[in-house]
């Protein structure tokens, strides 16, 4: 910790983020985590299938592998068009698969690099944000996968979370927090759970204002409410006109609940798709299903797959309720594959446990900040088959508590010995006088 707060001393937090960001872009570029895996953007999964889409003829569908099914709103729109734009710039080949890759190791290193910005920012000082960034580098719980949105996610919430630290506690006018919730949109767009942390760390980020710097901000909150709206509608009328119904964001949520609770359901994906239940009840692997997806409507299908799943869960309360502990334990001590991930990741996690302790009875906004993140923000997924990606946009809030924890558990030896020689040294002191 001292070692992290000499450092912050002699750089400025902005150099120092720097710094991070091309240490942690060189790292996980050259790592088995970061390494690209494919050289073709036609390999992923459902959002790669639908941004070729939009870069071969503008058309936002056909999501699933079977079958095209027609337009869609199974993904959400932002991350499918910036990798339609790569597609688009620089082909579906060895050069655009770079590109993408690229473009998510950068995400990557920006979550980082701007741990010591938040780690200042929430009046930490800047070295639990260096500790975490540096766990995140060498234990390096993320890998990089240019088919999904979790890294950019990741990146534009850490990027949020700073700037709404920062404006809350000073709020601008109308305009300045209409452009604000813009951004908000953006990320809601990007992915719908950022909707929760848009009402709660703003509230977080005022509890100490004034009287009238609150009531600023709560007029600041309205507008930025707003300008997220505002963001968010041409998304929402295209849906509305598209399929005649309303739905927040994405209409996907039936498809991942029956394949995530039905008979044959486990608790990962991964176990899904090797015992056969995947390929049985998800659309993306079934071409029967893809056929109902046509013939039905993707809206009316999805309600019919949630009604499903809700009877099964009714019928199966005990069997949900394993399942949801698993995914639960699933989310917070993930095994990859090797215990050379999964044991760090799950020290890291008790870590935090308890640096989220210390930091509430030292630092309570910080404590709060953290905890409502890692409290709302992965409830969608206990109900759902787990993918250790789930976990990526909001690694940054399980590192720098344990971070906290890891200073503070070094610093007490020092701070004892600190304590037992001050009264000798007193004593030593008036002798010499």
């Amino acid at each position: 910790m001292l070692v992290a707060e000499k450092i912050g001393r002699r750089l400025t937090v902005g150099r120092l983020a720097l710094l991070v960001f091309a240490a942690s872009f060189v790292i996980y570029a050259v790592s088995p985590q970061g390494r690209p895996r494919f050289s073709d953007l036609a390999k992923g999964a459902e959002i790669s299938r639908v941004a070729l889409s939009v870069a071969r003829d503008g058309s936002f569908a056909n999501p699933f592998f079977p079958l095209p099914t027609g337009y869609t709103a199974h993904a959400a729109p932002v991350y499918v068009l910036l990798y339609a734009l790569v597609a688009k710039m620089f082909g579906i080949g060895w050069m655009g698969s770079r590109v993408l890759w690229a473009l998510n190791v950068g995400f990557l290193a920006l979550q980082l690099a701007l741990m010591p910005v938040l780690s200042e920012r929430l009046g930490l000082g800047v070295a639990p944000g260096i500790i975490a960034a540096a766990l995140g580098a060498i234990v390096q719980p993320y890998r990089v996968l240019p088919e999904w949105e979790s890294l950019f996610t990741g990146a534009l919430l850490i990027a949020l979370c700073v700037m709404t630290l920062r404006y809350f506690k000073l709020p601008g006018d109308w305009r300045r927090s209409l452009g604000f919730g813009l951004l908000w949109g953006v990320a809601i767009l990007a992915n719908p759970e950022s909707v929760l942390l848009l009402f709660a760390w703003p509230h977080i980020a005022a509890m100490e204002n004034s009287r009238e710097m609150l009531s600023r901000a709560r007029t600041a909150m309205v507008w930025v409410v707003a300008g997220a709206a505002i963001a968010c509608l041409p998304w929402f009328i295209r849906n509305y006109q598209q399929f005649h119904s309303v739905f927040f964001v994405r209409d996907n949520l039936g498809i991942e609940l029956y394949a995530s609770n039905n008979p044959c359901a486990r608790t990962t994906t991964l176990e899904n798709v090797e015992s056969g239940c995947h390929a049985a009840t998800h659309p993306n692997a079934n071409a029967d299903l893809d056929v109902e997806v046509v013939q039905k409507g993707e809206v009316p299908f999805n309600r019919e797959m949630q009604h499903r799943a809700l009877a099964w869960i009714a019928s199966n309360p005990r069997a949900f309720a394993a399942l949801t502990a698993r995914r639960f334990a699933r989310f917070w001590f993930p095994y990859l594959g090797s215990f050379r991930y999964a044991i760090p990741m799950g020290l890291l996690t008790v870590l935090s446990v308890l640096g989220l302790f210390w930091m509430y009875r030292e630092h309570r906004n910080a404590a709060l900040l953290f905890g409502a993140t890692i409290a709302v923000y992965p409830v969608i997924h206990y109900v759902v088959q787990f993918e250790a990606r789930y976990r990526y946009p909001i690694f940054w809030a399980t590192l720098i508590p344990a971070a906290y924890a890891l200073g503070r558990t070094i610093a007490l030896p020092r701070n004892e010995a600190m304590d037992k020689a001050g009264p000798a040294r007193a004593e030593n002191e008036l002798m010499s006088a």
